[in-house]
């Protein structure tokens, strides 16, 4: 199919080869591509071999007559859409009738004016184009109203251009109140994670992004892709949001929540009494202890400060409600932020086992993003670096630098044992591990890496992983650029949480 402007492919056909002749030399002249037919059987062979823009059809032809072709031409819908110029020596308007109701789109006279004949070439093969493009266009639309995901189109200034039935009735709107407006209108009544000034920040072509029903009961979920186009320069020319409802899926993981939380306060009571009771016991308050049971009582204690982290693990994950996901961004010194964390897993791990080198660019903006979270995902990175390690000392390096010019990227290196590619993408997913055989026997629940993702997409960045086996693993992660806008207050900035563990 020829764009606007292009040259097109005209297929003459007439079973006089002085007029195929004298066509040819005028259109070929005029910049066109041309094909032949002799007769009108041919000339449907000829249509379903070249797909030509444009048919010269004459009308009195042998086996099969100008009418005859223009009647097939208009039944089949390949070539439904394929302009017919007629051009017979017939003059009587029944004829010209005949032909319209065959499906011609227009007619020029025997002996043709050169001409005239070049400017109805020009003007059919543009409703060509435009008519091929709304048959296009109807045929997307109809595909996109039988999805059941909602599906949502802007153009560079963010105002809608298509809104699918789906994404409708999604969103609780009708046709009116959704084309032709400002894309963030049509979430009004919908808390956004990450939100529109988040959305608009970030430089990441594709985002996860969440919608929350507000002011009823029970709560409305929606999630989709928020996926950036932009063309070679970099500038935005559209915007597609495909989404659907996951409000089932939402309130199974509340109930799996509400029930890890329960459980976990309820176990972390009686523990708490009874790791009170052990440390008492080996320091010798009931009694002194022989150096066997003394031995065996450091054992039950150390086990018992792990099941106290796994504890805690399940708290805090279970804690990232939607209300938690939604903490106040401000300004925040990365650097304060990373070494805070480093001199934390040091401390937890100890500086002979865990070997850590922060290699920053020159620089750095302030970020936007809530400080605990940003904390607790660098905690979990670094920790697992750590754990999954090789060797007696763990060698990581944490590394900064801008990435856009509202992006920075933060990355973590570790010198494990690196993932096999097969696993890159389950490692984010919830309360799974990699098999027992390749990364030992390393203990946690397998939430540390899906609380981070949680995290990082909730203020509109990603997360990732390269890895080889046998060479280790490089986790980044990306922060959007604080605008100008106060930052926290000195004492929240750079603090974390200190005691969490990752998983």
């Amino acid at each position: 199919m020829s764009h606007v402007g292009e040259v097109g492919k005209i297929l003459i056909v007439d079973d006089n080869p002085a007029n195929v002749r004298l066509l040819e030399i005028n259109l070929r002249a005029a910049g066109y591509a041309t094909e032949t037919a002799s007769d009108g059987e041919e000339a449907l062979q000829k249509v379903a071999a070249v797909n030509p823009d444009l048919i010269l059809l004459d009308v009195m032809m042998p086996k099969m007559d100008g009418y005859e072709v223009c009647r097939r031409l208009r039944a089949d819908e390949a070539t439904s859409v394929i302009p017919v110029v007629m051009i017979t020596a017939l003059k009587d308007s029944e004829d010209r009738i005949r032909g319209l109701d065959c499906g011609a789109d227009d007619f020029v006279s025997k002996p043709f004016d050169k001409t005239e004949l070049l400017a109805r070439v020009r003007n059919l093969l543009r409703i060509k184009y435009y008519r091929s493009m709304i048959a296009e266009r109807q045929k997307f639309d109809a595909v996109i109203e039988d999805l059941s995901h909602g599906i949502i189109i802007t153009d560079g200034a963010l105002t809608t251009t298509l809104v699918s039935r789906r994404a409708q009735i999604l969103l609780c709107k009708t046709d009116v109140e959704c084309l032709g407006r400002h894309v963030f209108e049509l979430f009004d009544g919908f808390a956004m994670s990450p939100d529109a000034r988040a959305l608009q920040a970030t430089a990441e072509r594709s985002v996860t992004v969440d919608l929350e029903q507000l002011n009823v009961s029970p709560g409305v979920y929606l999630s989709g892709r928020w996926t950036r186009i932009v063309d070679p320069a970099g500038a935005l020319t559209n915007l597609a949001f495909v989404f659907r409802d996951v409000t089932r899926e939402r309130r199974k993981e509340k109930l799996q929540r509400d029930f890890l939380a329960l459980m976990s306060h309820k176990l972390k009571t009686p523990l708490t009494i009874v790791s009170g009771y052990l440390s008492l016991i080996s320091s010798g308050k009931y009694g002194p202890l022989n150096e066997g049971l003394a031995q065996a009582f450091r054992l039950v204690e150390s086990r018992a400060a792990e099941l106290k982290m796994l504890i805690e693990t399940l708290l805090r994950y279970a804690s990232l409600s939607a209300e938690e996901l939604r903490h106040e961004a401000f300004a925040v010194n990365l650097a304060e932020v990373i070494q805070r964390s480093v001199t934390r897993t040091v401390g937890r791990h100890g500086g002979d086992h865990a070997d850590i080198r922060v290699e920053l660019a020159d620089g750095l903006l302030p970020v936007r993003v809530d400080v605990e979270h940003l904390a607790l995902v660098l905690d979990n990175l670094l920790d697992n670096a750590v754990k999954f390690s090789q060797g007696e000392v763990a060698h990581i390096v944490v590394a900064a630098r801008p990435v856009a010019p509202d992006m920075i990227e933060v990355a973590v290196s570790d010198s494990g044992p690196g993932i096999p590619p097969q696993h890159q993408d389950d490692i984010f997913s919830d309360f799974l591990q990699v098999e027992e055989w390749f990364t030992g026997n390393v203990g946690g629940l397998g939430l540390g890496l899906p609380t981070a993702k949680r995290l990082v997409e909730t203020w509109g960045g990603s997360i990732g992983v390269e890895s080889k086996v046998g060479q280790g693993s490089t986790f980044r992660f990306t922060v959007p650029v604080q605008t100008a806008e106060p930052s926290a207050p000195p004492a929240a900035q750079g603090a974390g949480p200190g005691h969490m563990e990752t998983a």
